[in-house]
């Protein structure tokens, strides 16, 4: 029997998919947020989206809950997301998720320290999308 450790919430506004994570993840609880994210990545049928994940409540992970979120940023990096920003309060939660899980150094993967500025940055960077493809 398997134990989640780690809560979560998703909600998709347009074409960004919003997250919030909680609490400290073991790779049960990082199968299950990922599998969501898939989901909803899939069914957006290669349309771009931005991702904005709130990790202001993230208390950290076990290495086995980073290689499972090694393996869906690999994938989720090759869809046509268009950018991913990350709210972390603490710089060392940041190092520490980049270095555990290297698929998240991608050019279009941003770190920030406020909601405000990783909002702004996202939308920013869908309308750029848009309007190159307009």
């Amino acid at each position: 029997m398997s134990v989640e450790h780690g809560e979560f919430t998703i909600a998709v506004e347009g074409r960004v998919i919003k997250s919030k994570m909680i609490g400290s993840f073991n790779e049960y609880g990082a199968h299950r947020y990922t599998c969501a994210v898939i989901e909803i990545v899939k069914s957006f049928n290669q349309q771009p989206f931005a991702m904005l994940i709130d990790n202001s409540e993230l208390l950290g992970g076990t290495p086995e809950a980073y290689q499972v979120l090694e393996e869906y940023n690999i994938w989720v990096n090759q869809q046509n997301m268009q950018g991913k920003a990350f709210v972390f309060p603490a710089a060392i939660m940041a190092t520490i998720m980049k270095n555990l899980a290297p698929s998240m150094r991608a050019d279009n993967i941003k770190i920030f320290s406020s909601m405000s500025d990783a909002t702004n940055w996202i939308a920013s960077t869908l309308a750029e999308c848009e309007s190159v493809n307009a």
